[in-house]
């Protein structure tokens, strides 16, 4: 066997895999090979874990590969060799030419850490639609031309070789064969990079691929200048990270450590870190019995939920009328003054809402959902960088008379009723307990959607955002408030347009309007709202 080369390519990153040996032959194939990979490259790794054999030549080939390397401003390193071509880095010293990684050792075993049940959930249901682009986070983001690239680079390094969740890895378990993670991946170096305008659309094209989910890296970030602007790529997987890890803690540490760099002082960031494989463990923590009550709690919840009886009912057959399957309505009459002193919160209120236009759309009594909650009930958990939603599903029984006040009061007992089982969710997953159920989502602010932002006394402008294939819930009907930073409304419904129409949709939202306003007078009754 002579040898085999794998190219892999991402933007400024380059992987090659050989496999076989690397003698006098074969040590030309790689010259020129590596030679036209590596031309733009800041980032080379050269996978040796499947090469049997390397001779002085191949060590040659490694010493013109680092001088390339070097030439460009960038690096190389050599992946996992195997114990005979380990041993000839060692008789020559070769660590001292290149960078070497090992594979870890016995003593050093991984250590698998289960999904959390949201993570199971977006993985399970992406496995299901190969290829798509479901779960990516995109933005590219214009940033403004005071900000130092350099050092905007240096800030990115420290922040995401300061958190686990950049490490994490999907991967096999390799004793039950289940979809389980990792946290001891690799953290690729941010580089700036610059860029013709039509190498930047070329690289707009990449950025909208598929993630490889399995044993790869979760995320992309890339620098890049060119002749009129600065710009931020920045995408993560959704199974690793929410929009108030993205939006809030990502945003905001790396502007911290953009601001301490540039001030010569110790970088830091926002304060302490917790890890996310540490909150996996804890999350687990539940004796039998606690797992067993919340379990039961979550199957009465959902107990008879079917979508041909709580949901909308459809009105398409066969074929889809539009590709569209997102619309999004502005709410007029409804501002958020209107919560200043209230027993109750926003989120409350539109979720009584929400439970309201479902119930009245099919003329039920009751109504369930699945509300998303951000996760972050502690102080610590607030600072968790990663995936911290949940959903919770929750089910509200309209028989009894009472006014607004009164409903949505014990709405909310009912919502922190539901929180006190956040441990046993699982179930609901592992059981498809929730399979077709309508979620609701309150989003503040820019979360999300397109806007502007600040960042070290600048602006940041999202130019781009690249549609994801569908929604990441991939709900028959994503409800979602948005309560945007002047103090107003709109709601946003992201459907199955195989199941609905948008004029079917439009008359839920004018529904859902109808019942956001009676709610606003605590003195009406709740079954005056239904007739």
């Amino acid at each position: 066997m002579g040898l085999m080369i794998t190219t892999e390519k991402q933007g400024s990153h380059l992987r090659m895999k050989l496999q076989g040996k690397l003698s006098t032959l074969e040590a030309r194939d790689f010259n020129e090979a590596f030679a036209e990979a590596a031309e733009g490259i800041q980032e080379a790794e050269l996978d040796f874990s499947e090469l049997s054999y390397i001779a002085s030549a191949g060590l040659r080939s490694l010493i013109i590969a680092k001088k390339k390397m070097t030439q460009q401003g960038g690096d190389i390193k050599v992946l996992y060799p195997t114990e005979d071509v380990m041993g000839v880095f060692n008789a020559t010293r070769f660590d001292n030419v290149v960078t070497i990684v090992e594979r870890e050792t016995d003593a050093k075993s991984p250590i698998f850490y289960p999904l959390r049940p949201v993570q199971r959930w977006m993985v399970d249901t992406h496995f299901q639609k190969a290829q798509s682009t479901m779960l990516n986070t995109g933005a590219l983001v214009q940033m403004d031309s005071s900000i130092n690239m350099e050092k905007l680079a240096e800030a990115l390094n420290s922040l995401l070789t300061a958190y686990d969740i950049f490490r994490c890895r999907l991967v096999f378990h390799p004793e039950t064969g289940e979809i389980c993670q990792r946290f001891d991946g690799e953290v690729g170096k941010v580089y700036v990079e610059t860029l013709s305008d039509e190498a930047l659309e070329k690289r707009k094209q990449e950025l909208k691929l598929p993630y490889e989910l399995i044993d790869h890296p979760l995320y992309r970030i890339y620098l890049m200048k060119t002749a009129s602007a600065n710009l931020f790529y920045m995408d993560f997987y959704h199974a690793i990270m929410d929009g108030t890890a993205i939006v809030l803690l990502f945003w905001r540490d790396l502007e911290k450590r953009y601001n301490q760099i540039m001030k010569g002082e110790e970088v830091k960031g926002l304060g302490k870190i917790h890890m996310y494989s540490d909150y996996i463990l804890s999350e687990n923590n539940l004796s039998e019995e606690e797992r067993q009550v919340g379990q039961d709690y979550w199957r009465k919840m959902l107990e008879g939920f079917t979508e041909e009886e709580y949901l909308p009912e459809p009105d398409v057959q066969g074929e889809r009328e539009t590709p569209e399957h997102e619309i999004e309505v502005p709410f007029a009459g409804m501002d958020k003054k209107f919560f200043k002193g209230k027993s109750f919160t926003e989120n409350t209120f539109f979720i009584g809402a929400a439970l309201l236009a479902l119930a009245k759309t099919r003329n039920r009594k009751d109504a369930i959902l699945g509300w998303v909650h951000n996760g972050r009930m502690t102080s610590a958990e607030r600072r968790l960088m990663g995936l911290m939603i949940d959903q919770f599903p929750l089910r509200w029984k309209f028989g009894r008379e009472m006014d607004v006040l009164t409903y949505l009061t014990e709405l909310e007992d009912k919502i922190n009723e539901g929180l006190q089982y956040r441990k046993s969710l699982r179930v609901v997953y592992e059981e498809d307990l929730d399979d077709g159920i309508p979620s609701f989502i309150l989003q503040k602010g820019s979360m999300g959607r397109r806007g502007s932002m600040k960042f070290a006394g600048g602006e940041a402008n999202v130019v781009e955002m690249p549609a994801n294939d569908i929604s990441a819930a991939d709900n028959t009907l994503d409800i979602e408030m948005n309560s945007h930073d002047d103090g107003t409304y709109s709601l946003v419904l992201d459907y199955d347009n195989f199941r609905y129409t948008e004029g079917n949709m439009r008359k839920f939202a004018a529904t859902m309007e109808k019942m956001v306003q009676g709610l606003q007078d605590e003195n009406v009754q709740i079954m005056e709202l239904l007739k």
